[in-house]
């Protein structure tokens, strides 16, 4: 599993995402961390970038087998912005 913090809030970043292509693919709020917890991915193609709410930042995981060739490039070009 790929993990790493991002210095933006949720509302910030998912924008961010969305204006890149990528779709909710589900939400949640997350119980065990009290945080709301979403997988994103693009439209008809493989892989899933896990983004969790910890207020003034993000938390993005990358599952393993689940990169699909874009996600975790993505993470962490996001890490480094």
């Amino acid at each position: 599993m790929f993990k790493v913090n991002v210095a933006q809030p949720a509302d910030a970043l998912l924008h961010d995402l969305e204006g890149r292509g990528l779709i909710v693919k589900m939400e949640r709020f997350d119980a065990k961390l009290g945080a709301r917890h979403w997988h994103l991915g693009f439209a008809k193609r493989s892989g899933t970038l896990e983004v969790t709410d910890l207020g003034d930042e993000c938390e993005l995981r990358v599952a393993s087998g689940r990169d699909g060739g874009w996600a975790n490039a993505l993470a962490e070009e996001l890490a480094g912005a």
